[in-house]
């Protein structure tokens, strides 16, 4: 029993939120330089997303002021979650847009997500700073009650990430497959790190979303990138960057890796 207890919580104590339909997710690392090889490639490999063929997303993420979130996928934990806030592309000043509230919760490899959309005015979207709310505080947290979730401490709004995305599907299995890169982030609690503009990330990533941890037979040239598997976070690596000193080597990468890639 206290194995099975172990393995449904992070470091944070945070019991894993039963979710809906399961899914695993494959990411792929590329250097900076590979990024239109690989574009061309997924484009010859699959079809582009009918809906959102290619944009711009942006995501405000929210952790515990211990960062607890943070520190679970720093260290691999079974347990991980991931609450943001999410919109794409760059609305009009003067008009509304979808902003979705998103739990992402993973169970070693398999994850599943739950989102809900709120309408939300233009110029909630176009700020970065640590006054910036895109949702009131009690809509945030009546929107996880709804999912079924009670975070495990406050939450606030810690940091902004935005990049470019091109998004294909594999016909044969359903996979959703993306392209991201052009990847910068600011804190939005400055207190959280240091006081500093936007961080650029080197780099982009693969991501394949599907029912399986096999990669679709449509992708197998992915190989030909000279890319292998990775645990790359988005979040962990924008935040570790933001906490290290400005300088430090190999601090716009992620974990692991160099400019020498």
């Amino acid at each position: 029993m206290i194995g099975w207890l172990k393995r449904q919580v992070g470091t944070s104590g945070t019991p894993l939120p039963q979710t809906g339909s399961e899914r695993f997710e494959r990411k792929f690392f590329l250097p900076g330089s590979m990024v239109p090889f690989a574009a061309h490639l997924l484009a010859h490999c699959c079809p582009a997303d009918r809906q959102y063929p290619q944009g711009t997303v942006h995501s405000v993420y929210y952790d515990t002021p211990e960062m607890d979130f943070f520190c679970d996928s720093q260290e691999g934990n079974y347990g991980r979650v991931k609450i943001r806030i999410r919109w794409y592309d760059f609305p009009a000043a003067g008009t509304t847009a979808s902003a979705f509230l998103e739990l992402k919760s993973k169970g070693g490899y398999a994850g599943s997500k739950q989102r809900k959309s709120f309408v939300v005015p233009a110029e909630r979207l176009c700020g970065s700073g640590s006054d910036q709310s895109v949702l009131p505080f009690p809509v945030v947290m009546q929107g996880l009650a709804e999912f079924g979730y009670c975070p495990p401490n406050l939450l606030k709004p810690l940091i902004r990430i935005s990049y470019r995305r091109l998004r294909f599907v594999d016909r044969l299995t359903n996979s959703r497959i993306s392209l991201d890169w052009d990847i910068h982030s600011n804190l939005v609690r400055p207190e959280a790190g240091r006081r500093e503009g936007s961080i650029r990330m080197e780099g982009g990533v693969i991501e394949i979303k599907g029912r399986s941890m096999d990669i679709p037979e449509t992708l197998q040239s992915i190989r030909d990138l000279g890319t292998d598997w990775s645990r790359y976070s988005k979040y962990a690596s924008c935040l570790e960057a933001h906490l290290e000193e400005p300088g430090s080597v190999g601090r716009h990468w992620p974990s692991g890796r160099t400019g020498l890639l």
